[in-house]
């Protein structure tokens, strides 16, 4: 197997993409996708962790993370991993359901048959020739269908009590992601103690504050990066320090650099 990872954007829109992935030891940093992921473990005992448990996936199983959920994990050191990944914009998946939102009510099960159809599908997805890539599209497309129906989906719960105000305060963080607010500011924004403000977010979030608005900016980076604008610029308008900055965090996360992602794309 041949180490790296791969990427491709499907049809004339954004919004369906597809990558695979063989590498070792690898771990990617708490982060979070705009879209729907899901993803087919082939090779190798995934440890997940999703917004604060965590659970294996080893080969044969399909997870499914839903927009915004913060996500991390890998395999062991030394340890092969392989595993195809598809993802999906919110809009997309809701239509093909005739839903205005939805959500993924589980996060993996070992579905071994599904997991190897997917595979194929998205090798050939990624493959050189037009009429190969086509007809892995067109095969994704259809098995999305059984991937639903083998998760399930449910509306979006909203939140309520401390996790509306953590709600908040994500919110007022995400306006401008290029200030950085210090944590007295981000107390007193709650009205709460700096203890208070802390310990219920990483109750909620799994992340400090800090640690959610930099996850967060790498995520903005992605679509930024998808739009075409260039990697010095997106770190300027995101606050990262430099460029160098961004990829490192960008990597860290996405297992590419910016340029490199940016140039799958295209």
């Amino acid at each position: 197997m041949t180490a790296g990872l791969r990427l491709a954007q499907l049809g004339g829109q954004p919004g369906f993409e597809v990558a695979g992935a063989t590498l070792g030891g690898h771990r990617f940093e708490r982060h979070s996708h705009d879209e729907f992921v899901i993803s087919a473990n082939l090779h190798g005992e995934e440890s997940v962790w999703l917004d604060g448990r965590t659970f294996d996936a080893g080969p044969g199983a399909i997870t499914a993370y839903n927009p915004g959920q913060i996500q991390g994990g890998g395999v062991d050191e030394g340890q092969p991993w392989q595993f195809v990944s598809l993802y999906v914009a919110p809009d997309q998946l809701a239509a093909m359901l005739g839903l205005q939102r939805l959500e993924f009510e589980r996060p993996t099960d070992r579905l071994p048959v599904l997991a190897a159809a997917m595979a194929d599908a998205v090798e050939r997805a990624l493959g050189e020739d037009a009429f190969v890539r086509l007809h892995g599209e067109e095969r994704l497309t259809l098995l999305l269908a059984e991937i639903i129906r083998a998760m399930g989906v449910r509306l979006p719960q909203e939140a309520t009590g401390n996790g509306g105000r953590i709600a908040d305060l994500q919110e007022w963080l995400a306006a401008d992601l290029a200030r950085q607010p210090s944590l007295d500011e981000m107390a007193t924004y709650l009205g709460l103690s700096r203890f208070h403000l802390l310990r219920s977010f990483q109750k909620q979030v799994g992340l400090s504050p800090r640690q959610w608005a930099m996850q967060l900016r790498t995520r903005r980076a992605q679509a930024l990066l998808r739009a075409g604008l260039p990697a010095t610029d997106v770190a300027h308008t995101l606050g990262f320090a430099d460029q160098s900055h961004l990829n490192r965090h960008f990597r860290a996360a996405y297992g590419v650099s910016p340029g490199n992602f940016q140039r799958a794309l295209r």
